[in-house]
């Protein structure tokens, strides 16, 4: 089976792929930091493994040019780099298995060092297995999907990855509490596992070897006639970052998802240590309705943003988002209201984020000049991720500082003000400019 040949295999393939992202994301981010927050961690501690889950999201923009440039072509040519990164990121999970305690400290090459560092460096590891895997799976997307299906497959595929977060944070939230920390990696590695075979049984393209030792007919010829060097990849993707809207772009990608990640890690700490929230409440509230509701937002994000415009989508979701936090600070009296006015919030907030996210998915898409567009897509993500980081790392200090209610009311003036930036994007100049590259894309396979 080719996914070349075969839209729905191409959809499920590439949308399973995000699901397999987003299962150990959405475990550390919402069941593991209510898990070590029912233990009395602080969100200082907290923070450092949440930052260390995104700072290579942050970074994944180097993967770009590695993959577009290294191939093994006889296995296809984003394949290969997909199978071996979710393989690799199955093999961490397990090494988090063998920590024995989350909270104590475990003796290792020679020396004792805390769990809590172990895993950091083990959340870190896994995640840059993750980001490599994403940028491998938007080549692919580039490579394969057709104009008229990229729209709506960018929305199911970012709607995969809230059902991951779905899967890691509620359900996990739940087995865990049933079976234990170790039996929910476990069955984490499983899935993984289970998923990986997508893309180890189904090949890009007619020819193509299914793995490294079987024969194939081969399609070498059918591909690239003429591919980028090192130093003409690395030209083109300093003259599409040259454009202005290039930049603004990037500098609202960086700035995007501050706020948001300053919230939800001081919220877990505030609802969980000073309301009292049970560990299940606060995962089933974030990681079931509110992944959920993310879910459903991507996908009619992804449509809205096709009929009324990225940018006034981009604009019109920050702004709701901005006033919603900025009324739940003022709202502090019906926090004990936890299913009848708490929870609806989450939810209201993550469908807000996820039309945020998928309408900057289409505007980065639009902008992106097409010569070297994998690699300038995923800066963008990677500016996103890094977004995540700078939240979750500033969540600590500014959670130590600053009443909980008040960081709602800053991260939602914050939130407005970014629109401005707007102003400052063209998403047509970069092709106006540089030429729409149309050719290269036949030919090159970038």
């Amino acid at each position: 089976m080719y996914l070349s040949e075969n839209r729905y295999l191409r959809i499920y393939t590439l949308c399973s792929m995000y699901v397999a992202q987003g299962i150990p994301f959405g475990f550390v981010t919402i069941t593991l930091i209510a898990y070590l927050s029912g233990r009395g961690m602080d969100a200082n501690a907290i923070g450092s493994i949440t930052a260390m889950s995104a700072l290579p999201w942050a970074f994944k923009w180097i993967w770009g040019p590695v993959i577009d440039r290294f191939r093994f072509i006889p296995m296809g040519n984003r394949r290969p780099w997909i199978i071996i990164a979710q393989l690799l990121m199955a093999l961490t999970l397990l090494a988090m298995i063998a920590i024995p305690d989350m909270t104590g400290d475990v003796y290792i090459f020679g020396k004792t060092i805390s769990a809590l560092k172990l895993l950091c460096y083990l959340v870190f590891i896994n995640n840059c297995f993750a980001a490599l895997q994403d940028v491998a799976v938007d080549a692919l997307a580039v490579d394969l999907l057709e104009e008229k299906e990229r729209g709506q497959v960018n929305g199911f595929m970012y709607a995969s990855s809230y059902l991951g977060a779905f899967i890691g944070g509620a359900c996990m939230g739940r087995f865990m509490a049933a079976f234990g920390l170790r039996t929910a990696l476990v069955f984490q590695f499983g899935m993984l596992i289970a998923i990986m075979m997508g893309p180890l049984l189904f090949r890009e393209r007619p020819g193509e070897r299914l793995l490294p030792w079987t024969k194939g007919s081969g399609h070498a010829a059918q591909m690239l006639k003429s591919r980028q060097s090192t130093l003409q990849l690395l030209t083109n993707i300093f003259k599409a970052f040259s454009m202005r809207s290039s930049i603004f772009a990037a500098v609202f990608a960086i700035t995007t998802y501050l706020a948001c990640h300053i919230l939800a890690n001081a919220g877990a700490v505030y609802f969980i240590q000073e309301m009292g929230w049970a560990e299940e409440q606060f995962t089933d509230a974030i990681g079931g309705y509110g992944v959920v509701a993310g879910l459903v937002g991507s996908i009619f994000g992804g449509f809205l943003a096709d009929k009324l415009g990225a940018k006034k989508m981009i604009a019109a979701a920050s702004v709701l988002l901005g006033l919603a936090w900025i009324g739940f600070c003022f709202a502090k009296p019906y926090w004990i209201y936890r299913t009848q006015f708490v929870v609806p919030f989450f939810i209201l907030e993550a469908l807000l984020l996820a039309i945020l996210a998928v309408s900057f998915f289409s505007l980065a898409m639009t902008v992106s000049w097409p010569k070297v567009a994998a690699t300038q897509f995923t800066a963008y993500m990677a500016c996103m991720n890094l977004s995540k980081t700078l939240g979750l790392k500033l969540a600590g200090p500014i959670y130590d500082r600053v009443s909980f209610e008040h960081i709602y009311l800053t991260m939602g003036i914050f939130q407005i003000a970014i629109v401005a930036l707007l102003l400052f994007i063209d998403p047509h100049q970069t092709r106006r400019v540089l030429g729409d590259g149309e050719e290269i894309i036949e030919t090159e396979n970038i």
